[in-house]
């Protein structure tokens, strides 16, 4: 009996020690399983968050690659330099063929045929007014393309060691060649109105519509320069790395 009362307590001793090892087992399985469950510390990106615009050196140097000047405001000016020599292209063909294929008035007042045909015409007697003119709009459509807006001519076929330096000056150069060039044509306008309204006293329809669209880019571009200023703001803000609009 005795004999038989301890064999139980042996039994359950070795069940006990099962059920341990079992448990230390399960355990040491949800360890594993768990470990990589394990808070991580927090690293920090390099891109940006979906939808939000990407600032700092990145868009200064995309500025630099397209234009610091609102895109807008580049394809307008050139628009207005086409209007300027399509314009300029017509009186050119009326100064050379005869005033008489100038849709305008021949008498009183507005008179295109008086204006184009008088000595005044021609500055110092020697160049016709319509042809520079021409050659004005002209340059004012070749510097107006949207690549010479650009604050830094990538595309721009240089080598060497100067080549980055030649890239950033021709721009600035451009620049104030281009407004320059604005300056001079409306002092010249203004000379052509005075002419026309004191010394003739006659007013061509054609040449106005000259005027009028020379006004126009003068107001463009000086607002351009006024609020946006000269391609180097562009190329100092992606030197030190600021975003540029």
């Amino acid at each position: 009996m005795a004999n038989q009362n301890r064999r139980p307590s042996g039994t359950q001793t070795v069940r006990k020690g099962s059920q341990a090892r079992r448990n230390q087992s399960t355990a040491s399985s949800a360890r594993n399983s768990g470990g990589g469950s394990r808070p991580r510390s927090p690293q920090t990106s390099s891109r940006a968050p979906a939808g939000k615009p990407v600032t700092g050196g990145a868009t200064a140097v995309a500025a630099t690659s397209t234009g610091w000047t609102p895109r807008w405001l580049r394809w307008t000016t050139l628009a207005v330099s086409l209007i300027g020599v399509g314009l300029s292209i017509y009186l050119t063909i009326a100064h050379l063929a005869g005033a008489q294929i100038l849709l305008c008035s021949n008498h009183g007042l507005v008179d295109c045929a008086a204006v184009t045909t008088s000595p005044e015409s021609e500055l110092f007697g020697i160049f016709p007014v319509a042809e520079l003119g021409l050659a004005f709009y002209v340059f004012m459509t070749v510097i107006n393309v949207p690549w010479a807006w650009r604050p830094e001519w990538r595309w721009l076929p240089v080598r060497g060691p100067r080549a980055q330096a030649l890239r950033r000056t021709l721009p600035l150069a451009a620049w104030r060649l281009r407004l320059a060039a604005m300056i001079v044509g409306v002092l010249f306008i203004l000379y052509l109105i005075y002419t026309e309204l004191i010394t003739l006293r006659t007013i061509c329809l054609w040449c106005t519509y000259v005027h009028i669209t020379t006004f126009v880019l003068f107001v463009i571009l000086v607002a351009q320069a006024a609020f946006w200023g000269s391609p180097a703001k562009a190329t100092a803000d992606s030197t030190s790395g600021r975003s540029v609009r």
